[in-house]
C-alpha cells in the first residue's frame, strides 16, 4: 500500500515539475547565466548577447529598446537583467503583468557586478557556483603597475568616458591615467579638448570603425594627428561591451589595456 501511494504521489508531482524558463535582458547577465551552467534554460535573449551557447535562442529585441510583449511571449518563469536594460521601467512593466523580473545589477560598478553574479546564482538555484565565480572574478580585477600613460576611451571619436564610468576604472586598473578625468560621466569632447588631452592611447568602440575610416582615417583628423597616440600608432578599436561595462572578461580587458601602453 505504501509503495502504491508513493507511486501515485510521484505521478501527481512529475507532470507539474518544469525547468526554469529564463529570459536575459542584457548581455552581461546572459554571460553569467551561461557560466553558471544554465544556458539550456534560456528561452529569450537580447540581440547583443552573442555568447555562442545562446546562438539558437530567440531574440526579444535590443537591450536599449525593450518592450513587454516579446518578452512575455516567451512565457518566462524569471526575467533577469542589469542597469543596461532600457527603458528602466521595463522591470516594473513586466511585474505589472505578473512576470518575475529582477534587475540583478542596478549599478555599473565592480562591486555591483560581483553582487549581480551572486544574485543571479540565488535566483536560478546556482548559489554555490555563483559564489565561486564572483570570488574568482574579484580576485582577478586587480590593479596593474602604473604606466603614466594617458588614455581616452571614446564611443565614436567624439563622446568620451570621463570620471565615474566603468571605462575610467578600467583605465586606472590598467595603470593608466584618464585624459578625460575632468569630465563627469560620458559626454562629447570638443576638438580643442581632444587636442589638449594629448592622449598616449586612444580606444574607440569597434562598431564605429567604418564610419571613422578606420585607424588611418581617424588619425588624419588635425586634433588627432598631433597626439602621441597617433604618432606612436596607439589608436585601437575594441568592442563596446568590453570598454563601457564590466563583464566576465574584464580581467583580460584590464590586462590588454595595460599592454597597449607598452
Amino acid at each position: 500500500m505504501k509503495k502504491l501511494l508513493l507511486a501515485i504521489a510521484l505521478c501527481t508531482v512529475i507532470p507539474f515539475a518544469s525547468a526554469a524558463r529564463i529570459v536575459t535582458l542584457t548581455s552581461d547577465v546572459a554571460d553569467v547565466v551561461v557560466a553558471l551552467g544554465s544556458a539550456n534554460e534560456v528561452v529569450g535573449r537580447d540581440v547583443s548577447a552573442t555568447n555562442p551557447a545562446l546562438k539558437t535562442v530567440p531574440s526579444i529585441g535590443l537591450f536599449h529598446g525593450l518592450s513587454v510583449e516579446p518578452i512575455a511571449a516567451k512565457k518566462p518563469t524569471i526575467v533577469l537583467g542589469s542597469w543596461m536594460a532600457q527603458p528602466s521601467t521595463i522591470y516594473a512593466n513586466l511585474k505589472r503583468v505578473g512576470i518575475n523580473a529582477v534587475n540583478v545589477e542596478p549599478n555599473n560598478s565592480i562591486d555591483g557586478y560581483a553582487k549581480g553574479i551572486r544574485e543571479i546564482g540565488k535566483l536560478i538555484g546556482k548559489s554555490a557556483q555563483a559564489e565561486v565565480l564572483a570570488k574568482n572574478w574579484l580576485g582577478q580585477v586587480k590593479q596593474m603597475p602604473k604606466t603614466g600613460k594617458r588614455y581616452l576611451i571614446s564611443y565614436d571619436g567624439r563622446y568620451v568616458a570621463g570620471r565615474n564610468t566603468a571605462a575610467d576604472v578600467l583605465i586606472q586598473r590598467a595603470g593608466g591615467i584618464n585624459a578625460a578625468a575632468a569630465i563627469e560621466g560620458f559626454k562629447p569632447m570638443s576638438r580643442e579638448a581632444w587636442l589638449a588631452a594629448k592622449p598616449d592611447v586612444i580606444v574607440i568602440a569597434s562598431r564605429n570603425a567604418k564610419v571613422l575610416g578606420g585607424v588611418q582615417g581617424f588619425a588624419k583628423r588635425p586634433e588627432i594627428a598631433v597626439s602621441p597616440a597617433a604618432k606612436q600608432h596607439k589608436i585601437y578599436f575594441m568592442h563596446a561591451n568590453d570598454i563601457f561595462r564590466y563583464g566576465l572578461n574584464t580581467p583580460q580587458i584590464i590586462f590588454k589595456l595595460h599592454q597597449l601602453a607598452k
